[in-house]
């Protein structure tokens, strides 16, 4: 008791030069109670929270639906999945000829024309084709030396100039490599 006495009384002090910090002290002791009220009150309610009740899945969540066995793919028709573009339109595989690309005929180039690539699907379709020694770029209805573009299929182009219609056929690039440079004499 006398301890509560002289904490009293010297925050009751009125006239005293310190009485600004003896305040300040007097708030920080008080909320230093306030903390400790504060986690004694939360120390009780965790250790007197009881834990939630276990719900079980249903039953049907458990079984596993019956299962089809799985068919054998043959190598044809993995090699014709793996031949069908995913991202074209028709999604139809490339078929690729049976001759060799040594004995396949060139396709006539008329009016120097040569076709360098093609790009787009639908009414956004167009051809890259090489004229005169420029290369550019053309839509469908676009006009190249008096040749209207009228068709771009999955790898040829169809030109026409009047009542005449010419085909140019996309034709794969040979692929150079430096161990095939340093073979060459």
């Amino acid at each position: 008791m006398m301890r509560w006495h002289s904490v009293r009384d010297r925050y009751r002090v009125r006239v005293n030069p310190l009485l600004a910090e003896r305040r300040i002290e007097f708030v920080i002791l008080l909320l230093g109670l306030l903390l400790i009220l504060q986690l004694v009150y939360g120390g009780a309610y965790l250790a007197l929270l009881s834990t939630p009740d276990v719900v079980l899945p249903a039953a049907d969540s458990l079984q596993v639906a019956s299962s089809q066995p799985r068919k054998t793919i043959t190598s044809q028709q993995s090699n014709e999945i793996r031949d069908r573009p995913l991202l074209w339109a028709a999604r139809r595989p490339f078929v690729a000829s049976s001759v060799s690309a040594a004995e396949s005929p060139k396709p006539a180039q008329f009016k120097g024309f040569k076709l360098v690539g093609l790009f787009g699907t639908g009414d956004s379709a167009g051809v890259i084709a090489t004229s005169k020694g420029k290369t550019r770029r053309l839509g469908i209805g676009e006009i190249l030396d008096e040749w209207t573009l009228e068709s771009v299929g999955v790898n040829e182009a169809v030109f026409s100039s009047g009542s005449r219609q010419e085909t140019l056929v996309l034709q794969p690039a040979s692929i150079i490599t430096s161990a095939d440079k340093a073979k060459k004499p």
